[in-house]
């Protein structure tokens, strides 16, 4: 029976840190913008103003699809459930230890 040769695997999986720190970031910043919207938090300071161009790519497109229903921005929760979902499936997408 022959021996196959072991192949190293790489010390770092440093594609899956990269999506996951980088789809985190992205989530962690819709989060954030969600809760100062919800205390009427708007882009006059800095740090919105910020988190808003890093998140509008993902929210403006879904809502011109959903309406706020009555004061809930339901795009912020649809756009964190699909960026979830993305890092999931990019991450199984990986070979083991990339």
């Amino acid at each position: 029976m022959p021996i196959l040769p072991v192949l190293p695997e790489p010390p770092l999986p440093i594609l899956t840190y990269i999506i996951r720190f980088g789809i985190g970031f992205i989530l962690l910043a819709l989060f954030i913008r969600a809760i100062a919207s919800w205390f009427r938090i708007d882009e006059r300071y800095a740090f919105i103003r910020f988190l808003a161009r890093i998140t509008d790519p993902f929210i403006l497109p879904l809502r011109r699809f959903m309406k706020p229903i009555w004061m809930l921005d339901l795009s912020f929760f649809v756009a964190w459930f699909m960026l979830y979902c993305l890092q999931i499936l990019l991450v199984q997408a990986l070979p083991v230890g990339w």
